[in-house]
């Protein structure tokens, strides 16, 4: 797990950034934490900034990385490792800038992965179907490093909320198939770079990790952490 914690001062055009590891019981904290970070960062805004501050919609496809899948299952009991395809994300955002390196995007996103392969602890692998569906509705808070090159790097973070849906379907009797619906707390820290093309539009490449808060697929416990690897096309709105 990794904490990301963004500290902004009003008045001085820096951002403090810090990676904490902690353990799975501390997620709570840190999305807490963040909620709490993004409020105090919006109530920082000036009236002088929060009056130029700019508008833009951005849009974002990517890769989203799944991979392997970590569960226990209570019914059987069973433990081991599911295995995902990647599958690609989109995303659409309605961003603020509070100042000319602060900016609050609220992002709203979707993946769907297959899963193919089950791993059961003690008893080897083993042919497996269905799939996962995730929405997200994430708060993220970014800051872009002031460099003197069109070429800016940007680190950010978000906390929210994700809706999942889908089936595992073991093909050998080995384990539980299963359908379901659960939605819970979510969250996101990544970075990247910000191309300015033109006097309104911005072109980003960023990697960001993507996880939610105990995801419970019918008797299963999933682990749903993956990493996305993103393209984005910013466009300044007219006011």
């Amino acid at each position: 797990m990794v904490f990301v914690m963004l500290f902004y001062t009003q008045g001085h055009s820096h951002l403090s950034f810090f990676l904490i590891f902690s353990k799975d019981y501390m997620k709570s904290a840190f999305l807490q934490g963040s909620a709490l970070g993004l409020l105090l960062a919006g109530m920082a805004v000036s009236p002088a900034q929060a009056q130029g501050s700019r508008f833009y919609f951005a849009g974002y496809m990517g890769l989203n990385t799944l991979g392997s899948v970590d569960f226990t299952e209570s019914t059987t009991p069973a433990s081991g490792d599911l295995h995902a395809d990647k599958a690609a994300s989109f995303a659409g955002a309605l961003g603020m800038r509070l100042s000319p390196q602060l900016r609050l995007e609220a992002e709203f996103s979707s993946r769907t992965n297959d899963f193919t392969r089950m791993d059961l602890d003690g008893s080897g692998s083993f042919a497996a179907d269905g799939d996962l569906r995730s929405r997200f509705a994430f708060m993220n808070l970014y800051y872009d490093f002031n460099v003197p090159w069109k070429l800016r790097p940007y680190v950010g973070g978000g906390v929210g909320y994700g809706w999942h849906s889908g089936r595992i379907i073991d093909l050998t009797g080995a384990a539980v198939s299963t359908s379901f619906e659960d939605s819970g707390l979510a969250w996101n820290a990544g970075g990247g770079v910000k191309y300015r093309a033109s006097d309104t539009v911005s072109l980003t490449a960023g990697y960001r990790y993507v996880d939610s808060l105990g995801l419970k697929a019918g008797s299963y416990d999933l682990g749903s952490g993956g990493h996305e690897f993103r393209l984005g096309l910013t466009w300044d709105l007219p006011y």
